[in-house]
């Protein structure tokens, strides 16, 4: 049997790891965990077809660039950086799907709304 508390502690751990090591390997076990939790968790619908293409747009940008996710205006940093969020730059891949949109406080693509579209429809029982 499933616990129902694993799912979550699983994507919460690898979520941290990828923030603390950002990298390809943590930001594929990351999207790894969150396709199983995904499906394993949630019944068919449009909900979660919406999810799960949130996740394969975000996951396919993050792991065609080395784990990272390139934004459009982000401030630069002085030093090397270990986020996993990083200047959008010439030779980068799928940068239509990076974090394109939004001011100079908060950015956001075109996989961040279709999971917030996914949430939002599934508080319907879509």
């Amino acid at each position: 049997m499933f616990l129902w508390w694993l799912a979550p502690a699983a994507l919460l751990a690898a979520r941290i790891l990828w923030q603390r090591r950002p990298g390809l390997a943590p930001c594929a076990l990351f999207w790894g965990v969150g396709a199983v939790v995904l499906f394993l968790e949630w019944p068919a619908g449009i909900a979660q077809y919406t999810f799960a293409a949130g996740i394969f747009c975000n996951a396919s940008v993050t792991l065609a660039n080395g784990g990272f996710m390139p934004v459009a205006a982000h401030r630069k940093l002085r030093g090397p950086s270990r986020s996993l969020w990083v200047q959008k730059q010439g030779g980068m891949r799928l940068t239509f799907l990076a974090d394109n949109f939004g001011n100079r406080f908060i950015r956001f693509s075109i996989g961040d709304v279709l999971l917030l579209a996914g949430v939002f429809l599934s508080f319907f029982g879509v």
